[in-house]
C-alpha cells in the first residue's frame, strides 16, 4: 500500500496500435507520474442543510359549529346545579394529550477531505479527444467527445439536490488513447492542479490504459473506471471501483453464464488456451470453475510465441494432436489470440470455440477476423444495450432531453452518422455509480467513508446493468451478461439468451 507507481513513458504509435485501441473508445482517463502531493488542509467551513421534512406543528382542530335552539321564556331563576353527593364518585378526568412531533436532525457538512467542501464536491473526468485523434492519426471516427453528454448528467445531478446537497464541481479534461503522456499529464491536472476528490472514467487504449494506477496508487484519489488487475488494486491506496466486470471474473462468469443457459453439458472436454502469460491467472480461475461445474479440462496452456505467426500455428498445432487424443470438443480462448483464433477457424466445426471476452469481439460484426466464415460454432459473452433497453430508459431520456436530440445505439445508425452512445453509457453508468455509493457515504464525505460504503452496498441495479453488486472482496459492479452467438449468415452476435445474473 502506498507504493509509487512509475509510468513508461517513450511508447511510440503504430497504424496497427492505433487502430487497436480506438475499438476500445469507451473507456477513459488517468495518467501519473511519481511525483506525490503534500496536502494542505483547508480552513474548515461548514454548511448546515436544512432537513428535508419540514418540523410539523399540531393545532387543536375547529369545534364544529351548533345547531341554534330557542328556549321559552321564563320568569324564574336558571337552575343550580346540585352539588354531588359525599358518596357519588368524583368524575374522571380526561387530559388531551397532543401527538408528539419529530425533527429530523440536520445534516452537518463540512470541509471532509480534499475536493470536498461543505458545498461542493470536486469531480474529475477524462475522455478520449476523439476530434483531435482524428486529426493526429487520419482517421474518421464518428465517436462524438463526451463533454456535452457529461455536462448534461452533472447539470442533472446538480438540479436534483447534488449528494447530500453538496454540488458536482466538475473538471472534464482528455487524452489520446495511444500511449501515456498524454493520460500522465491528465492525471498530474486532476490531482496536483485541481485537487478532485473522485476521477470517473477511467484511461483505454495501448499504453494509456496502465496509467489508471496513476489516481488510486500514486495520487491516493478515488477512480470509478477502467478494469483493474488484482495487482492494481493491491497497490492502490484509494478505493478503484469499475461498473464493469474485471477480466479477472470474466473466465468464471462466462462458466456461471453457460450453466444458467442450459449450455455447460454440451461442450465436452475442454482445452483453455491463452493469448500469452499475462493471461495465467484468469486461465486458472477459469479451469477450476469448469472442473467445479463438472467439466474436464485435459489441456490448459498458453501461447508463448505470441506476435509470431508461424510459431503461433506451429505450437497450436501440436496441441490440438494432443487435445484430440484427449478427446476435446471445446476450445475455450482467453485473451486476443488473433494467429490462433484465424487457424481454429479454419478448421471448421471441429471444435466449438468460447471468446472470453465479448467486449473486445463487439468489432467483429464491422470488421470480422478473416476465416471467421468457415468456422464453427462461437459463443461469447456480453452486454447487449439498446436504445430499446428498458434499463437504459431513464438514462437515454435524460441526456436527449440535454442535447435537445436523438441518441441512437450503433444498432440503429447509419454510416456516417456522430455517435452519441458511447458517452452516454460511461457516463450515465459513472455518475450513477459514484452517486449511490457517495450518498451511502453519509455527510462525512472521505476515502475511508466511501470504501466502507462501496464495501458495505451489497446488490443493486443501474443503468443497462441489472445485476450488480459490490462487496469487501468485490471492486466490479457488474453481475449481468448474455449469452451470444456469432451469425455467420448475417456476420453479427447474436443474443441466444436474457440478461442473466452470472455472479
Amino acid at each position: 500500500m502506498g507504493m509509487m507507481t512509475r509510468i513508461r513513458r517513450g511508447f511510440a504509435p503504430g497504424p496497427l496500435s492505433a487502430a487497436l485501441l480506438v475499438l476500445a473508445l469507451t473507456a477513459a482517463a488517468c495518467g501519473g507520474t511519481d511525483a506525490t502531493v503534500e496536502e494542505v488542509a483547508p480552513a474548515e467551513t461548514t454548511t448546515t442543510v436544512a432537513p428535508t421534512t419540514a418540523p410539523t406543528t399540531t393545532e387543536a382542530p375547529d369545534a364544529p359549529l351548533a345547531a341554534p335552539t330557542t328556549a321559552p321564556p321564563t320568569t324564574e331563576p336558571p337552575p343550580t346545579t346540585a352539588e354531588p353527593a359525599e358518596d357519588d364518585p368524583a368524575p374522571a378526568e380526561t387530559t388531551t394529550t397532543a401527538p408528539p412531533t419529530t425533527t429530523e436532525p440536520p445534516i452537518v457538512l463540512t470541509d471532509s477531505f480534499r475536493g470536498v467542501t461543505a458545498e461542493t464536491i470536486k469531480v474529475g473526468f477524462v475522455s478520449i479527444d476523439f476530434e483531435k485523434f482524428n486529426e493526429t492519426y487520419g482517421f474518421n471516427l464518428t465517436y462524438a467527445n463526451y463533454d456535452d453528454v457529461v455536462q448534461v448528467y452533472v447539470d442533472h445531478v446538480n438540479a436534483t439536490g447534488g449528494i447530500l446537497g453538496r454540488m458536482v464541481d466538475l473538471v472534464h479534461v482528455h487524452f489520446l488513447p495511444v500511449g501515456p503522456v498524454t493520460a500522465e499529464s491528465a492525471c498530474v491536472e486532476l490531482a496536483e492542479d485541481h485537487q478532485v476528490f473522485v476521477v470517473l472514467n477511467g484511461f483505454a487504449g495501448p499504453g494509456a490504459e496502465n496509467v489508471n494506477t496513476c489516481f488510486p496508487g500514486t495520487y491516493d484519489t478515488i477512480l470509478i473506471g477502467g478494469k483493474p488487475t488484482p495487482e492494481q488494486l493491491a497497490q492502490s491506496t484509494a478505493p478503484w471501483i469499475s461498473y464493469d466486470i474485471s477480466l479477472g471474473r470474466r473466465g468464471r462468469a462466462f462458466v456461471n453464464l453457460l450453466r444458467e443457459t442450459g449450455r455447460l453439458d454440451g461442450l465436452g472436454p475442454v482445452m483453455v488456451y491463452g493469448a500469452n502469460a499475462e493471461y495465467e491467472p484468469i486461465m486458472a480461475d477459469t479451469e477450476a470453475a469448469l472442473v467445479s461445474a463438472g467439466i474436464e479440462v485435459p489441456i490448459s496452456v498458453y501461447n508463448e510465441a505470441t506476435g509470431d505467426e508461424a510459431a503461433t500455428i506451429a505450437h497450436l498445432e501440436v496441441l490440438l494432436e494432443k487435445a484430440r487424443t484427449e478427446g476435446v470438443s471445446t476450445i475455450f480462448t482467453v485473451g486476443e489470440a488473433a494467429y490462433a483464433l484465424q487457424y481454429l477457424f479454419r478448421l471448421g466445426d471441429e471444435f466449438t470455440v468460447l471468446i472470453l471476452n465479448g467486449d473486445s469481439a463487439n468489432r467483429w460484426s464491422g470488421s470480422p477476423p478473416d476465416g471467421i466464415d468457415q468456422s464453427g460454432p462461437l459463443l461469447t459473452n456480453k452486454s447487449f444495450e439498446s436504445r430499446g433497453d428498458e434499463n437504459m430508459a431513464d438514462c437515454v431520456a435524460l441526456v436527449e432531453e440535454g442535447l435537445g436530440h436523438e441518441v441512437l445505439s450503433p444498432d440503429l445508425l447509419s454510416e456516417g452518422e456522430t455517435n452519441y452512445w458511447a458517452g452516454l453509457q460511461n457516463s450515465c453508468k459513472s455518475f450513477e455509480l459514484f452517486r449511490h455509493i457517495a450518498t451511502a457515504a453519509g455527510p462525512d464525505l472521505t476515502n475511508d467513508s466511501f470504501r466502507a460504503a462501496a464495501e458495505s452496498l451489497g446488490t443493486f441495479s443501474m443503468s443497462g446493468i441489472p445485476y450488480a453488486s459490490l462487496g469487501p472482496d468485490k471492486a466490479d459492479a457488474r453481475d449481468t451478461l448474455s449469452l451470444a452467438e456469432w451469425n455467420h449468415e448475417d456476420g453479427y452476435w447474436m443474443a441466444i439468451s436474457p440478461p442473466t445474473n452470472v455472479r
